[in-house]
């Protein structure tokens, strides 16, 4: 079971990351592409590269055959035969440099993706009588939560700028930094990663 963005519990679907069935295959199966978030020296030789997954945003690692093409920023489309196996990486065991551009990477990743994670802002309701589900997004309280639900009114919005303009935040920003706080705390309920952006669709 996990909680939506109304605050109630709903099944998880058998194709979700986290399911226990042993015949789900890698959790990495579905993903059709890597993000560099940085390319490190491994000796005796070679490079790993730390990295978030698309679609689903994963942090990992890999083996990585030849580094002198790529740079970090780059995307390299899966499968791909210079990446080795995949690995998960907490975020705190990331590089220096790999935290340093986890924000831009997720920011770039939600742009190139932009169905999936406006859906949010166009489906976030009420999760209490107090609480909206705009005030997850750092620095969003009561009274701009609010505001941002009566400028959004029955049409929503179909392009993260016009969010930006009529609500006045960085609407793409925002969410990378929401996923960031995720990733740090496993704790964080309700979990936008797991209900937009890993569910089975």
């Amino acid at each position: 079971m996990r909680e939506n963005l109304s605050g109630r519990t709903e099944d998880t679907m058998p194709g979700d990351v986290n399911d226990s069935d042993g015949d789900a295959g890698s959790p990495y199966d579905r993903e059709v592409r890597i993000r560099i978030l940085d390319i490190q020296d491994r000796r005796p030789i070679g490079h790993e590269i730390q990295c978030i997954t698309e679609p689903s945003l994963h942090i990992v690692r890999s083996r990585i055959i030849d580094s002198d093409a790529i740079s970090t920023g780059d995307c390299i489309d899966l499968p791909s035969e210079v990446v080795g196996p995949m690995s998960e990486v907490r975020l705190k065991d990331l590089s220096g440099t790999a935290q340093q551009e986890l924000v831009s990477a997720l920011s770039a990743s939600i742009s190139a993706d932009k169905e999936r994670h406006l859906s949010f802002y166009n489906s976030a309701g009420p999760m209490s009588l107090k609480f909206h589900s705009f005030q997850l997004l750092p620095g969003i309280g009561n009274s701009k939560a609010m505001q941002m639900v009566s400028l959004r009114g029955s049409s929503g919005w179909h392009e993260f700028e016009e969010i930006d303009e009529s609500c006045g935040i960085e609407s793409v920003r925002l969410l990378a930094e929401r996923y960031v706080k995720e990733m740090e705390d496993v704790a964080q309920t309700p979990r936008l990663l797991d209900l937009l952006v890993r569910s089975e669709n």
